[in-house]
């Protein structure tokens, strides 16, 4: 087991100093005085231990003024009331005597205020309980802001309140996340607020066309010149199914409009997640210069595409790292990576097959691929035996529901490549045994997670920086592999 930095074994040990309340009755508070990395990096140590640390563990770090990422999701306040209210201002005039559950989560929003009036250099902040946004008024350094849907008990928000002459003052926000965002509101935002990069997973396709319409109305102004938003980051197209069919049909009809007006408004995207609804509006993607990373989504369109997408993909595929398709006919997989030369990451989630084999590379550039089978029939089994043997600069491997992936396949697989580069294997839902766990413990060199799920009784677990080098079958609830694969990070709430 590689030896923990001196640096990380302090952060471990001063966490069980906070934990033993050894600076309950400190004042000053000592951590003030500490560089704000270091307090960062201590809360991240917090919060990636446990679930839901204790308000009172972490008390002096949230009061100490030098946090400047704050996330306040993790919290949960359920038998620490008496320590919150000792903790908010002994000159509020509100009673906290008696509480009910209504009173709980005035009582929260009055800790969170107080949270964030200690820390105004904050540049990064989460929050799942609207305490009302004036008290961040004058955080000119933050740069993300990510409110989401409510998870304590006693706060049950849903919508946030959305004060624009608050957001008109944070002069440097980049990223804001703010759930159930509606056409209106997306768009005073969007002209308020300059530098954003990303506003979320809130679909902006509406807003702006919107913005490009009230544009065009002022004959003297030209929507390609001088007009563009800095977004790096978009959802485009609605994500759910329309049940009328009148407003189907209107949608289906601008959404061509919509997109044209949306890569001249935001000609620098390059994050793009795109639920198509007309297959003519793709061909809208070859003015995004900058987009590298694609999730195209064809479930919500009825049209025959697969040729139209070629055409696009032969046109982008070159300046794409990460693409991710999602649609349930067949497509040739192996035309795919022809079309993207320099590919990186590969999610499937469509029914694959293999146009031609013998022409393609030996030694494809992928360096991770997520593949979930769509019937676990022959061609999905030739795919994936096809990537395996010829993807030799592999580091994460992510497959679910490959029941025909047994050890005389797997062996055969190493037998063509040994996955030099290989570091992380999750597999679910398989016919692997322990004999298969083995081959990537044995001949993977660079491995350092292995996780099997073959079934409830045959479960293996490896985990390079741990004591323990035999499968272990009782499965670490604070390690989950899943969560580590590349686009449910990258296109997670928490980060897109």
């Amino acid at each position: 087991m590689p030896l923990a930095s001196l640096y990380r074994i302090c952060l471990h040990r001063i966490y069980s100093f906070l934990k033993e309340e050894m600076w309950k009755l400190y004042i000053p508070n000592p951590f003030s005085e500490l560089p704000t990395q270091a307090v960062d990096n201590l809360m991240k140590l917090i919060l990636s231990h446990e679930e839901h640390p204790k308000i009172g563990d972490v008390i002096l770090l949230l009061t100490s003024g030098r946090l400047t990422r704050l996330d306040l999701c993790a919290f949960v306040p359920d038998g620490e009331e008496d320590l919150i209210v000792r903790a908010i201002d002994t000159k509020s005039s509100t009673s906290f005597q008696n509480l009910s559950s209504h009173s709980k989560k005035l009582l929260m929003i009055y800790l969170v205020r107080n949270i964030l009036s200690w820390n105004p250099y904050a540049e990064e902040l989460h929050l799942d309980i609207d305490p009302g946004l004036d008290v961040i008024r004058n955080y000119q350094n933050l740069r993300v802001l990510r409110l989401y849907n409510g998870s304590w008990k006693v706060c049950g928000d849903k919508v946030f309140s959305v004060d624009l002459s608050v957001l008109s003052s944070l002069r440097n926000l980049e990223i804001l996340q703010v759930p159930y965002m509606d056409t209106d509101v997306m768009t005073s935002v969007l002209l308020i607020c300059p530098k954003l990069i990303s506003i979320g997973l809130n679909d902006s396709l509406d807003s702006l066309e919107v913005i490009a319409q009230r544009l065009m109305k002022n004959s003297l102004v030209n929507i390609e010149r001088g007009n563009q938003f800095q977004l790096r980051r978009c959802v485009w197209g609605k994500d759910f199914w329309f049940i009328d069919l009148h407003e189907k049909n209107e949608y289906k009809s601008k959404f061509c409009d919509k997109m044209r007006f949306a890569v001249t408004l935001c000609p620098f995207v390059q994050e793009l997640i795109f639920h198509v609804h007309v297959k003519e509006a793709i061909k809208a993607l070859r003015f995004l210069k900058q987009l590298n990373l694609l999730r195209i989504d064809f479930y919500k369109c009825g049209d025959d595409f697969v040729q139209d997408f070629f055409e696009l993909l032969r046109e982008i595929g070159p300046q794409l790292k990460h693409f991710s398709l999602r649609c349930s006919c067949r497509v040739p997989v192996d035309i795919i990576l022809d079309c993207c030369p320099l590919l990186q990451s590969l999610e499937i989630e469509f029914p694959p097959f293999v146009n031609n084999s013998l022409d393609a590379s030996s030694d494809l550039p992928l360096k991770r691929l997520q593949f979930r089978p769509y019937e676990n029939d022959a061609d999905d089994k030739e795919c994936l035996l096809f990537l395996l043997c010829n993807c030799k600069q592999l580091e994460e491997l992510f497959l679910y529901e490959c029941w025909f992936l047994h050890d005389a396949l797997l062996r055969h697989i190493f037998e063509r490549n040994c996955f030099p580069k290989l570091k992380v294997s999750c597999i679910s839902d398989c016919s692997l045994t322990s004999e298969g766990y083995q081959m990537f413990i044995q001949k993977a060199a660079s491995i350092e997670t292995v996780d099997i799920y073959a079934n409830t009784s045959n479960q293996y677990f490896y985990d390079a920086n741990s004591l323990f080098k035999e499968p272990n079958l009782r499965y670490p609830e604070d390690f989950n592999v899943r969560e580590k694969e590349f686009f449910q990070c990258r296109l997670n709430k928490n980060r897109f």
